[in-house]
C-alpha cells in the first residue's frame, strides 16, 4: 500500500489511533440504549469513528443495536425537503434489513392506505414513497424500527453532518422533532448518535429550536496524544519503500505533531502533499488553510470563541480567577488544550499561524480553493496509486501502460467540472487513463468490476448519446455518482467529479490488497471435504453472518448456507467460532448490483 492516502473512511476500530476512550464510551452508550453527540472540528475523525462503530455493532449483534449510518449530504443530497430526507433514511434501512434477513420481501403495511413493497432495491422503494402523503413517508422509518424490535434489536441512527441536516436538508430544524421525540421515549426502540462541530444544546439554540434539546452523552474528538500520534506516524512511514526517504519522514514526527496538533487527517494530508511533490520540508499553513478557515468561520462558532482563538494565537495564556466561557466551549470542541488549571493554548500550530496571518491582514482563503486543493490532492494520489499497482503486479504484467499523453490527461482530471462539456472531457480522460490505459481493461485484476463498467458507461453519458449503454444502465450509473439524478448546477457537476475520483482511488487501493482465496460462482460451491479454496471466518451468535477481518460481513445464504449435516440444528456453533465457507455471487435484478452470500458453512476443525 502507498503511504499517506487520505479521504478513505476507516471502518474498523482497530485502525483508529488514539480513540480508545471515545470507542469505549460509545460502546457503553450503545449497551445502555443511549443517545450521543460526537463533537469535533471538520476532519478530526468523527465520520471514521462513526463508521468504525457501525462495523463493530454489526459484528457484535448481542449488544442489540442495529446501526444505520446516514449522511444526508452525500447519501441524499436534497435541500429543504423533509419528506425526501425521511424516505431516504427509510429506504436505506429497509434495503439493509432485507439483505440481513430481518425483513422479508413483499408488502409491508404502513397505514390503511399505504403499503411498501420491500426488496433489496433502495431506489425502487424511494420511488414508491414519492407520491405518498408526507406524514406517511415519515412513518415508514418508525414502522421499520418497530419491526426491528420484534427481532430484539433497536434502531440506532448514526447521523453525520447534523448541522447540514437541520439547516439545509429539512424544511425547518423542528422537523427533527419526530426523531427526537421517539428517541427520548422510555419505551423507545429508536436512538440516535449525531456528529457535528458543536454540542447538541449549542446547535439547537443556534438554529432557533431549543425544544429539540435533550440529554446526550457528549464525546469530544480532540487531538491525539504524542504517543498515539507516534504510532500512527510510524505505521504510515513503514509504507515508504526507500529506506533513506523513510527515515527523513520519520524525523519529521515532532515538528509535524506540533504543526498539526496530532490530528491524523491533517498530518496525512500534509504528508501526502510533501510525498507527492517529493519534498521533506514541512509546508506553510496554507496547505490546509481551507480547513483552518472553516474552523474560524463555522456558523456555530461564537464571537467569544473566535476572539479567544485570536488571543491564544499569540501564545499560551494564563487566566487568573474565572475561566472565560470561550475557553470552556472551545475545549469541548477539542480546539483548546490546557497546560495547567489556568493556562491554555491552541494545540494546532498551523491554526496559530493562520490566525496570526489573518490578524496582519494577510491573504486569507479563497472559497474556491477549498475544492481545488482537495481535487489536486485526490488526483495526485491516483497518480501514485497507479504506479503502486504496477509494482504490485510486476511479476504478472503491467496493469497500466504508461503513455506520453498521461500528464495531459491527469491535468484534465484536475480541472473542476461545472457543466456537461467539462464533465465529458473529464470522463474521456478517465476512460483513457483507466480503461484504455489497461489495454481496454484486459490487464485489470478484475476487468468486469463495477468501476471498470462505470468508467465505460460514463464515457457515453454526454457523448455518443445514441448508443444504448451496455456495461451499466444510466439509472445505476447516476445512482452511484450523483444520488440517482443528472447534475444540473455547477456544484452538482463538481460534486459528481469528486465522487468518481474517490471511487477510482478506492478501486486502485483495492488492487494493492493481497488477493483473497478464490471465490466460487453462483452455480458451484465446494463440498465439505475440500477446504483448499475455502475462506475462513467467524460465525456470529445469531448464526446468520460470517465475520472476516478486514472484509465486509457476509450474510449466510438461506438455502445453501450450511454444508450437509452442519446446520445449526445439527451442529452447536459457539459465538465467533471459526468456520470455513465459500461465496456465492448473485445479481440484484432491479439494480444490477452484485450481492455476495456465504455458502457451505462448516466448522473449521472438520
Amino acid at each position: 500500500m502507498e503511504p499517506f492516502i487520505v479521504g478513505i473512511d476507516i471502518t474498523s476500530t482497530k485502525d483508529l489511533f488514539g480513540r480508545n476512550r471515545e470507542i469505549e464510551t460509545l460502546i457503553s452508550c450503545a449497551k445502555r440504549k443511549g443517545n450521543a453527540g460526537i463533537i469535533g472540528a471538520r476532519r478530526f475523525g468523527k465520520t471514521c469513528l462513526m463508521k468504525s462503530l457501525e462495523t463493530y455493532l454489526v459484528n457484535n449483534s448481542s449488544i442489540g443495536a442495529y446501526p444505520l449510518y446516514f449522511d444526508v449530504k452525500t447519501q441524499c443530497g436534497v435541500k429543504k425537503n423533509t419528506p425526501a430526507v425521511y424516505r431516504s433514511m427509510a429506504s436505506l434501512l429497509a434495503s439493509k434489513m432485507c439483505l440481513d434477513n430481518l425483513l422479508p420481501e413483499g408488502e409491508l403495511k404502513i397505514s390503511r392506505r399505504c403499503s411498501l413493497d420491500i426488496s433489496c432495491d433502495e431506489l425502487d422503494m424511494r420511488v414508491q414513497m414519492e407520491e405518498w402523503n408526507p406524514e406517511y413517508q415519515k412513518q415508514v422509518l418508525f414502522t421499520l424500527a418497530n419491526s426491528l424490535a420484534k427481532n430484539n434489536k433497536y434502531l440506532l441512527l448514526l447521523l453525520d453532518e447534523i448541522d447540514y441536516l437541520l439547516l439545509e436538508a429539512f424544511d425547518t430544524p423542528s422537523d427533527f422533532s419526530r426523531i427526537r421525540g421517539a428517541a427520548t421515549s422510555p419505551e423507545s426502540n429508536l436512538k440516535f448518535w449525531i456528529a457535528g462541530t458543536s454540542t447538541w444544546s449549542a446547535i439547537c439554540t443556534s438554529v432557533g429550536s431549543p425544544e429539540l434539546n435533550c440529554g446526550l452523552e457528549n464525546v469530544t474528538i480532540t487531538s491525539t496524544s504524542k504517543e498515539d500520534f507516534t504510532s500512527l506516524w510510524q505505521h504510515e512511514c513503514s509504507l515508504i519503500e526507500e529506506t533513506f526517504l523513510r527515515q527523513q519522514y520519520l524525523d519529521l514526527l515532532s515538528p509535524l505533531f506540533q504543526k498539526t496538533g496530532g490530528v491524523p487527517y491533517y498530518a496525512k494530508f500534509v504528508a501526502s502533499h510533501m510525498y507527492t511533490n517529493r519534498k521533506v520540508a514541512l509546508p506553510e499553513y496554507d496547505v490546509i488553510r481551507d480547513y483552518l478557515c472553516e474552523i474560524i468561520n463555522n456558523r456555530f462558532v461564537s464571537e467569544a470563541e473566535r476572539s479567544t482563538m485570536f488571543l491564544l494565537s499569540k501564545g499560551p495564556k494564563n487566566f487568573e480567577g474565572t475561566i472565560p466561557d470561550g475557553i470552556t466551549s472551545l475545549r469541548s470542541k477539542g480546539l483548546v488544550n490546557s497546560i495547567s488549571e489556568s493556562t491554555f493554548y491552541l494545540p494546532i500550530g498551523y491554526l496559530e499561524d493562520y490566525l496570526r496571518a489573518c490578524s496582519h491582514d494577510k491573504e486569507v482563503v479563497d472559497v474556491d480553493s477549498i475544492e481545488q486543493e482537495e481535487l489536486n490532492e485526490l488526483v495526485g494520489q491516483i497518480e501514485r496509486l497507479r504506479v503502486g499497482v504496477n509494482k504490485r503486479y510486476i511479476n504478472v504484467h503491467e496493469v497500466f501502460i504508461p503513455s506520453h499523453e498521461d500528464p495531459i490527461e491527469f491535468g484534465i482530471l484536475r480541472k473542476r467540472c461545472y457543466d456537461e462539456a467539462s464533465m465529458d472531457a473529464f470522463s474521456g480522460s478517465l476512460y483513457k487513463l483507466y480503461y484504455e490505459g489497461s489495454n481496454n481493461g484486459n490487464n485489470l485484476p478484475d476487468k468486469s468490476s463495477e468501476f471498470a463498467n462505470l468508467t465505460r458507461a460514463l464515457r457515453h453519458l454526454y457523448n455518443h448519446r445514441e448508443c444504448v449503454p451496455s456495461t451499466m444502465p444510466e439509472e445505476r450509473l447516476l445512482m452511484i455518482v450523483n444520488n440517482g439524478s443528472r447534475p444540473i448546477y455547477d456544484y452538482e457537476f463538481a460534486k459528481m467529479q469528486v465522487r468518481i475520483l474517490q471511487l477510482c482511488r478506492d478501486e486502485l487501493c483495492g488492487m494493492q490488497v493481497p488477493t483473497s482465496p478464490s471465490r466460487t460462482n453462483t452455480n458451484t460451491f465446494t463440498t465439505g471435504s475440500d477446504s483448499s479454496s475455502a475462506l475462513r471466518g467467524k460465525i456470529n451468535g445469531d448464526r446468520n453472518r460470517i465475520l472476516v477481518d478486514n472484509h465486509p460481513v457476509y450474510i449466510i445464504d438461506n438455502r445453501k448456507g450450511f454444508a450437509p449435516n452442519n446446520s445449526p440444528r445439527e451442529y452447536d456453533y459457539s459465538e465467533r467460532e471459526e468456520v470455513l465457507f465459500e461465496l456465492k455471487e448473485g445479481t440484484n435484478p432491479k439494480t444490477g448490483k452484485p450481492i455476495f452470500f456465504a455458502i457451505n458453512v462448516r466448522p473449521a476443525n472438520d
